[in-house]
């Protein structure tokens, strides 16, 4: 039984995946699917206001060590990995997760407004969702110089940073949205942005389209009854940090589509304004750093 090695990632992300192993959609295919954990940042290190401080692959070193073979991130994340990985690692599909994020505050915060936040401290994780879709959200609202985010590390990290006093907004999906909300915070701004899968090379295309196979499958379970698979969000929250019910959740912002190429004009017009921030090597290539390899799937 082929075996596909994938680093985990928040729940929201990786909805598809663990609905597909939870009903048996891998096995059906003759798949064996293991996760192995992010590396974490640790929390007693001191905020970080520089991206190139920041590995690209700092939370998914175990695909560059070889011993992972699939993971999914953010649209501009994947492009920068691609860009940066030693072992070949391409774009092989666009994620099924489109994942909303929001740049929350505390309940007693005095920023009521999306230009408040100009020279104010937001907690993300750098190369991932949560920091450029912080940088396209506030561009528009304040020139780029103003807008000062942070790197905290993963979700329950920036949460945690949030509440403490330590940053003045963070930006999370879900379930940390919905936690924020049920305890008082709130939404300034909020944006829907879109992922990537990147494959190992030594991951034939059989085994790939086998395993987006069972994912496509895991997205009609997931779009016909969204509620019933709520408890892998619920779950992944510090028991220190609050708790949730279904009932917190706005199941609109869990959304899912089938796994679909990366369109090149796409790729161009994300690896231009990535560029713009310096966030890219300007020489970066569509045809260097992607590979639709797996089309399209039956839904």
């Amino acid at each position: 039984m082929p075996t596909v090695t994938s680093i985990a990632n928040q729940a929201v992300f990786d909805l598809p995946w663990l609905v597909a192993q939870e009903a048996g959609l891998f096995a059906q295919e003759g798949l064996e699917v293991v996760f192995l954990p992010q590396t974490p940042w640790e929390a007693h290190r001191p905020l970080e206001t520089d991206p190139g401080q920041v590995p690209p692959f700092w939370q998914y070193t175990a695909f560059e060590a070889q011993a992972a073979t699939a993971f999914n991130a953010c649209e501009w994340g994947q492009v920068r990995r691609a860009e940066a990985s030693t072992r070949g690692g391409r774009i092989v599909t666009l994620r099924p997760a489109l994942v909303s994020q929001a740049i929350v505050v505390r309940p007693d915060s005095p920023l009521t407004h999306v230009q408040a936040l100009r020279h104010q401290t937001i907690a993300v994780n750098f190369h991932a969702g949560s920091h450029y879709l912080t940088l396209q959200l506030l561009e528009g609202f304040m020139e780029r110089e103003a807008i000062r985010v942070v790197h905290v590390g993963q979700a329950p990290g920036r949460y945690r940073a949030l509440w403490e006093g330590r940053v003045d907004a963070a930006t999370v999906m879900e379930p940390y949205i919905a936690l924020a909300e049920k305890q008082g915070g709130h939404v300034l701004a909020e944006g829907v942005y879109v992922g990537a899968e990147i494959l190992s090379p030594a991951l034939d295309t059989a085994t790939a389209t086998g395993l987006y196979r069972a994912i496509t499958r895991a997205v009609d379970l997931i779009n016909t009854a969204k509620a019933r698979y709520l408890h892998h969000l619920i779950a992944e929250v510090p028991p220190d940090l609050g708790t949730l019910t279904p009932a917190d959740f706005h199941l609109p912002r869990l959304r899912y589509t089938a796994p679909r190429p990366y369109p090149e004009e796409e790729f161009d017009r994300t690896a231009a304004w990535m560029v713009s921030w310096g966030l890219l090597p300007a020489d970066a290539t569509y045809e260097r750093l992607v590979d639709n390899r797996i089309g399209v799937l039956p839904g």
